[in-house]
């Protein structure tokens, strides 16, 4: 067992730890599906640019709705820093020597 499941399988005991993990798990897979929309809005920005639409949408319509999304996965990715900061920090410490 990898010394990340041996953890989580300790935390789920723990019921501190596992409102923590499950607050983490939401944010993570909430990051995951717009991580998707990420996907489909740059795609729509490439077709439309070629073809002039892509479901409706001309590129300017992509491009607006980019920058408002942008902003929503700015915030999401500074939540999941925040609450994985100090297993970030602990990367670092491995990454520096």
């Amino acid at each position: 067992m990898d010394p990340i499941s041996k953890a989580i399988e300790e935390a789920k005991n723990n019921p501190k730890l596992r409102k923590k993990l499950r607050i983490k798990a939401a944010l993570t897979t909430v990051l995951m599906i717009a991580f998707l929309g990420v996907i489909f809005i740059t795609v729509g920005t490439v077709i439309s640019a070629r073809q002039g639409t892509f479901l409706g949408m001309n590129q300017l319509d992509f491009l607006r709705l980019r920058a408002r999304y942008g902003l929503l996965m700015m915030f999401l990715i500074i939540l999941h820093i925040a609450t994985n900061w100090r297993i970030y920090r602990k990367e670092l410490e491995l990454l520096s020597g």
